[in-house]
């Protein structure tokens, strides 16, 4: 879901913004003082509604007779607009109403949605992989910090990053996951913003979460705060002042 009255800045103050955070990077280098860079991954760094579009293909295929009216959506699917961030919307956009067909896709859905397999299939937002490679580049430790579980999530995380070539693995980068599917998201973040706190300096935060960017915001208030025009929660909180919203990461150097 994407609240009407939120829209993107200007591209002008959008180059502003992220080239501000590139040159913030630079300078602490200079000063040899530690900054790091916080990206969450779905709905932030990757699309994600491709993952969903293919888990559904996947189901309408194997469950042929049993979901005749998912089938009948997916063979006229053509806007990936549709998508929402809740699978239960999305299947109402696409006009599948039956209640016992959104029982089965639903519980299907979860099963590949939540695993390593399927990560593959999110693609980054336009320009995501060059400027995370920037920063890193300047100097900052990046860290992912995600709601994605170790368990099941993990891997998939570390070779999607790996396989659209932002920095993972190496120094200089932060992979941070939560170590159960039923940890809540806004408990693990702020736990984790108490961890990053003693170990370097936050100069950016990048969210598609507004209770998450507004956690993250409190926590590191000099910051500068961006928060990705994607999806998110139905029930989510409004967005706080002094964060820039931006609709991808491509910019121009001032």
């Amino acid at each position: 879901m994407i609240l009407p009255i939120w829209t993107s800045c200007h591209q002008a103050e959008q180059d502003s913004r992220l080239s501000e955070l590139v040159e913030r990077v630079k300078s602490d280098m200079e000063k040899d003082t530690s900054s790091l860079a916080i990206f969450d991954l779905d709905g932030t760094l990757f699309d994600n509604r491709p993952r969903t579009n293919f888990i559904l293909t996947e189901i309408a295929s194997r469950y042929d007779d049993r979901l005749p009216q998912l089938c009948n959506a997916m063979d006229r699917f053509r806007d990936i607009n549709l998508f929402q961030y809740s699978v239960r919307e999305t299947l109402k956009n696409l006009n599948v109403t039956d209640e016992k067909e959104i029982e089965v896709i639903e519980r299907e859905w979860k099963e590949r949605f939540f695993s390593d397999e399927y990560q593959k299939y999110d693609t980054p937002y336009p320009g995501a992989a060059k400027y995370v490679s920037k920063l890193h580049s300047a100097g900052a430790t990046i860290i992912y910090l995600t709601g994605r579980d170790a368990p099941k999530m993990l891997v998939g995380a570390i070779d999607s990053l790996r396989m659209f070539g932002f920095p993972v693995g190496i120094s200089g980068t932060m992979t941070i996951v939560k170590q159960s599917f039923e940890d809540k998201d806004e408990i693990f973040k702020k736990n984790v913003a108490a961890y990053l706190r003693r170990i370097g300096k936050v100069e950016g935060i990048f969210e598609n979460e507004p209770a998450n960017s507004n956690l993250l915001k409190e926590s590191f208030p000099d910051a500068l705060s961006f928060f990705v025009l994607s999806q998110h929660r139905e029930d989510a909180p409004p967005l706080d002042e002094g964060i820039c919203v931006i609709k991808d990461f491509r910019y121009k150097k001032r």
